[in-house]
């Protein structure tokens, strides 16, 4: 599952027109009420300053970014990301030729670009306040740790200091937080059960990492 072919192939199966959502787990109407409180943390009230950048990894056509471009009271820089030139061809055509979507706040912008999430080489260290993975580590773990791996440290290095990253995934906490402490990378985890959805338990791993591993990283 963490194989681009296959999902190029998903994608354009999926999206012949490049227009049709398709999300992994479930969709922003799920998450809207965490992730808008995760960015009034972030971003309280009386915010100053350039737009808060989120970056959403290995978003293929979900609504998720959409969303919280369209409903954020904060600015925002969006920054949607995947390996599939198919997914980010349909997200970019579903922008330009679907219904238009105003963001709630003027200075909000939306962005979807190809890359792979192992090697964030477009994002400069220390850059962005909140970054996203909903079940995009669980489809790199199917084929071992490294390239999962890859990915934790990268989101970290890109983090500003006192930014988070969160992890969205139906995986249990005995198989989650162990990776996750293996990794060693000096980061604080925060678990929050999302709720049930079709009988299955979903889970929002919050990763907060220490001020000195934040310098550490920013200086890779």
């Amino acid at each position: 599952m963490g194989d681009r072919v296959t999902w190029d192939s998903f994608y354009s199966f999926r999206s012949p027109g490049g227009s049709s959502h398709f999300d992994w787990f479930f969709g922003y109407d799920f998450l809207r009420v965490f992730l808008l409180s995760l960015l009034r943390d972030l971003a309280p009230d009386g915010h100053v300053g350039p737009p808060l950048r989120v970056l959403d990894l290995g978003c293929g056509t979900s609504d998720v970014g959409l969303g919280l471009f369209r409903d954020s009271p904060h600015p925002l820089l969006v920054s949607c990301v995947d390996r599939s030139v198919p997914a980010v061809l349909a997200m970019c055509s579903h922008l330009s030729e679907g219904p238009p979507v105003t963001p709630r706040h003027p200075d909000s912008h939306l962005e979807y670009t190809h890359g792979d999430v192992t090697d964030l080489r477009g994002f400069a260290s220390a850059s962005v306040g909140l970054v996203l993975d909903k079940g995009t580590l669980d489809a790199l773990l199917r084929t071992g740790t490294g390239e999962a791996r890859m990915m934790l440290q990268e989101s970290l290095r890109v983090l500003q200091p006192g930014g988070k990253l969160v992890q969205l995934t139906d995986e249990d906490p005995d198989a989650r937080l162990p990776f996750l402490e293996e990794a060693r990378l000096g980061f604080s985890v925060t678990l929050h059960d999302l709720g049930d959805r079709d009988g299955i338990s979903y889970y929002a791993y919050i990763v907060t990492p220490s001020p000195c591993s934040a310098m550490q990283q920013g200086t890779k």
